[in-house]
């Protein structure tokens, strides 16, 4: 066999089904489990708005209840009105603006 000589072709190869092992079958089983826990992970991160919203609704309901009866008892009008509709200039509830510590603040500005 020359090599040199252009005609000169390879064989073609002779592809074995490749044999599964008991052990690339656990792996493949692995891959299958992680991926479905993936997919509740997933799931569960679609629902953690509203399972957070509804947490702070529970939380923020006796604070606006108590609200109301000491504005009540003390004859002031409620700022809050759970009943009423939210309308532009309505009941806002308005917090206090978050400030950064003054070491950040320099941080920033380099």
């Amino acid at each position: 066999m020359d090599p040199s000589d252009h005609r000169h072709q390879a064989p073609p190869p002779q592809w074995s089904q490749p044999v599964e092992s008991a052990e690339t079958r656990d792996l493949h089983r692995r891959i299958d489990e992680l991926e479905q826990q993936v997919e509740t992970y997933e799931a569960l991160l679609r629902d953690l708005p509203e399972l957070f919203e509804r947490k702070f609704q529970q939380r923020l309901d006796p604070l606006i209840e108590r609200y109301r009866l000491l504005a009540e008892q003390t004859g002031q009008p409620a700022l809050l009105n759970s009943d009423a509709e939210p309308t532009v200039g309505g009941n806002v509830v308005r917090f206090p603006s978050f400030r950064l510590p003054g070491f950040l603040k320099r941080q920033r500005s380099v």
